[in-house]
């Protein structure tokens, strides 16, 4: 996999274990790269992130009613997030739907392809579907930050505006499909492209005044703009609505996995617990897992 290859981890002398690879913790310094991700633009090796690819013509139909959200409509170029919940409503995980027309890319967290695959086939009877693991088979970079579509050097209307929303580019002589997905309020492209132009696609934008991104920042971020992940912060002992994913929950589709206890706890408000995020001054020492109770 690329992230696992020298030359997207050019600069780290740190490094971290996170996902079950090796990534660098930091490239240059702490500060710089934060500062880049949430004033500038930054570039991340993402490809630890979990990549599917779904053919055939039920898939859409398929998700649609296995899922929280509404995707059967969803026309080619579009995507929306949407959860795939337990006949309890429990978080199984949280995709992003990518449609292409031909097949659909479901970007799902990391180390969750097989979970994610295994309750589709569940549900796979007679359906025209077929989901594979491409994960290994692609490089996916996060460019992120208020100037990442200037980066990209293409006019708004050429660039995907939508969560999730999807477009075919060239950069450097490279065939790159940019799909954006807001990190909170941060501006976030995810360039999915083939392993061995990786190399060549990083070099192209960190000339271009992207710095890298290492792993330490990247969670920092993620934290401060309210983003959970799956482990951390989201899995099956929790529901969509405790996890604030309300905005990716449609009360009126009809029918799917996990629906009649999701719409009972919204109907009865008996949601008892949320997801919250906590602010420490900075002569506190916390650290992740620490019991506050």
């Amino acid at each position: 996999m690329a992230l696992q290859e020298s030359p997207l981890q050019t600069g780290a002398e740190i490094f971290v274990e996170r996902h079950g690879f090796q990534l660098p913790a930091v490239y240059s310094d702490f500060a710089s790269e934060y500062a880049a991700a949430t004033t500038g633009v930054g570039v991340h090796d993402a490809s630890y992130m979990g990549r599917l690819k779904a053919t055939g013509e039920d898939g859409l139909d398929l998700l649609n009613r296995m899922s929280t959200n509404k995707v059967v409509d969803l026309a080619s170029g579009e995507g929306a997030v949407t959860v795939l919940t337990t006949d309890r409503g429990r978080i199984i995980d949280v995709l992003g739907v990518v449609n292409q027309g031909d097949h659909v890319i479901l970007l799902t967290s990391p180390g969750r392809q097989q979970a994610v695959i295994d309750w589709l086939d569940k549900y796979t009877i007679m359906e025209d579907l077929v989901i594979e693991d491409v994960t290994a088979e692609t490089t996916m970079l996060a460019l992120i930050g208020p100037d990442a579509g200037d980066l990209l050097g293409r006019s708004p209307s050429q660039l995907p505006q939508d969560s999730l929303t999807s477009r075919s580019l060239s950069l450097a002589g490279t065939d790159v499909l940019a799909v954006e997905q807001p990190l909170g309020s941060l501006s976030r492209y995810w360039l999915i492209c083939a392993p061995d132009a990786a190399a060549g696609l990083w070099q192209h934008l960190t000339d271009n005044g992207a710095i890298p991104i290492g792993a330490t920042a990247m969670d920092a971020v993620r934290v401060n703009f309210g983003v959970p992940e799956y482990g951390p912060e989201l899995g099956e002992p929790y529901n969509p609505l405790e996890a604030g994913l309300i905005g990716s929950v449609d009360f009126t589709k009809g029918c799917y996995i996990g629906q009649e206890v999701i719409a009972r706890l919204d109907s009865y408000k008996k949601v008892q617990k949320y997801l919250v995020s906590l602010s420490f001054d900075t002569e506190s020492t916390v650290s992740p897992g620490l019991e506050l109770l």
